[in-house]
């Protein structure tokens, strides 16, 4: 079986997506009530009940919700959290019936752990107005001799040399292409949320984003898939986030590029 990623919807009202491989099987985040998982499961291979993980980028709301901690409870799936994540999961009874489960794992910024089926993670720091944010790197066996590499950044305020590093190494890359500046500062939106979105811990642009695939191209080979994520919906438009990411591959067409929505799940892609 073929390695495979498909995001499961992303944006401000809920965030997840899905990572298979031959043996491992896992959602990065759960921000959408159980059911809807469930729905946006339909078609990908996968079903609550064959979950073994879900992996946490932090503690917003449209990341993580109660419905899912229950469920993950019933399957027997594991949460790998970071331990700053516990002072906002601690109060929410599903969290804590997991932890008695003995079916909490924390992990450490950088240094990689092991999820079931024999892939691997690392969680990379991320710049976001949220007590500690990461993406993932996540290694997965496809066959005995080959592994496939999948770099996960959302919510990020600006793009580090670090997560070039890390992202270099991607078969696939899924980055945050949020808003346009343009759009942003035009918006009806609060002066104060578009000072946030537009500062250093808020949200990657369109500009944004796309210089931080020219770095990565620099630093590596450019990846096979490059997938756009969390488009705002009022300050962005997918012509405009698609775009910018072509521009930034230039002299590297064989990247297949993709958008997502909100509202509903992406393509199952073949990593």
């Amino acid at each position: 079986m073929a390695v495979r990623f498909c995001v499961l919807g992303s944006g401000s009202k809920g965030n997840a997506a899905l990572i298979a491989g031959p043996h491992t099987r896992l959602l990065i985040d759960c921000g959408f009530s159980a059911n809807a998982i469930a729905a946006r499961l339909e078609g990908t291979g996968v079903t609550w009940e064959t979950l073994d993980a879900v992996l946490l980028t932090h503690t917003h709301q449209d990341h993580v919700r109660a419905t899912p901690l229950r469920e993950c409870l019933a399957q027997n799936i594991t949460l790998f959290c970071h331990e700053t994540h516990i002072r906002f999961l601690e109060g929410r009874r599903q969290y804590r019936k997991l932890c008695d489960a003995g079916l909490v794992k924390t992990f450490d910024a950088g240094t990689p752990f092991k999820l079931p089926g024999g892939a691997q993670a690392c969680a990379l720091p991320v710049p976001h107005d949220c007590a500690r944010t990461f993406g993932f790197s996540v290694h997965l066996p496809e066959t005995e001799h080959e592994t496939k590499c999948i770099v996960y950044v959302a919510d990020a305020g600006h793009w580090t040399k670090a997560l070039s590093e890390y992202a270099a190494a991607a078969n696939l890359l899924a980055l945050e292409f949020n808003h346009d500046e343009d759009l942003e500062r035009s918006s009806w939106r609060p002066a104060d949320l578009i000072k946030r979105v537009l500062g250093p811990n808020g949200h990657l642009s369109n500009r944004q984003a796309a210089d931080a695939v020219r770095d990565v191209c620099r630093h590596g080979t450019p990846p096979g898939t490059l997938v756009l994520l969390h488009l705002s919906l009022e300050c962005n438009r997918p012509k405009l986030a698609y775009a910018a990411a072509l521009q930034a591959l230039g002299e590297n067409p064989n990247t297949n590029v993709f958008l997502t929505r909100q509202d509903e799940r992406g393509s199952v892609l073949d990593v």
